[in-house]
């Protein structure tokens, strides 16, 4: 998902400015909502291997610590390339049937948004985000539509199958001129976490990244 966003936030300062406002599910959530991540487990020992179309595989560790990011409590967990062993924070939480995770706008882990990337008992929802380009555009905001495809999937994949799964589709847009960026698709299943991410990002014909991330193998610690 990360790199999902830097690649909109690269593009999007191409768009002119908005002067939209941030309206977005993500937006203005209560500290007092927050509760215990429990879509995937949070302990420490549990990890996530995955695979991409380009060759590489990542791990995702869960440290079984807590943490603060934009005033509300995060659950925290590594990411770890296994060819080049570069490794980076991973954030997610739950507030009020909201599942959260933490999008990192410009690459550099100081700059992040809330991203509702499940709303339980809704069919869509959006996320807006707000980016300073540094430029004389000024900030851009990136909206993510996403809505439920499908529940109750079983997918088979890498010799493992998976059962009761969710679909949720996203599109990305930037910018007044609502600028088509691409989509982003996620299937995961509870108490497992996500099983796999699939982005489609092409905005303008200036830029073009497709990827999926498909789980290998897990481990759930006891």
């Amino acid at each position: 998902m990360k790199q999902v966003i830097i690649a909109v936030v690269a593009l999007s300062i191409l768009t002119v400015s908005s002067c939209k406002k941030l309206e977005g599910d993500n937006q203005n959530l209560d500290v007092t909502n927050q509760s215990v991540f429990d879509l995937m487990s949070t302990k420490s020992g549990s990890w996530w291997m995955y695979g991409n179309r380009n060759d590489t595989v990542f791990i995702r560790y869960a440290t079984g610590k807590d943490t603060t990011k934009l005033g509300l409590k995060y659950s925290f967990y590594t990411r770890r390339d296994t060819i080049t062993t570069t490794t980076s924070p991973e954030f997610f939480g739950k507030n009020e049937g909201k599942y959260l995770t933490l999008v990192d706008l410009d690459g550099n882990e100081t700059n992040y948004i809330n991203y509702v990337f499940w709303y339980e008992g809704k069919t869509s929802w959006t996320n807006d985000g707000e980016y300073n380009s540094g430029t004389i555009l000024g900030k851009v905001i990136v909206t993510i539509s996403s809505a439920i495809v499908q529940t109750g999937l079983t997918i088979t994949q890498n010799g493992k199958t998976y059962k009761d799964v969710y679909h949720v589709h996203s599109t990305l847009k930037a910018g007044a001129l609502n600028i088509d960026l691409g989509t982003l698709d996620i299937w995961f299943a509870k108490n497992i976490g996500i099983i796999r991410n699939e982005a489609d990002i092409n905005a303008l014909g200036l830029y073009r990244n497709k990827y999926t991330d498909s789980l290998i193998n897990y481990y759930i610690k006891p």
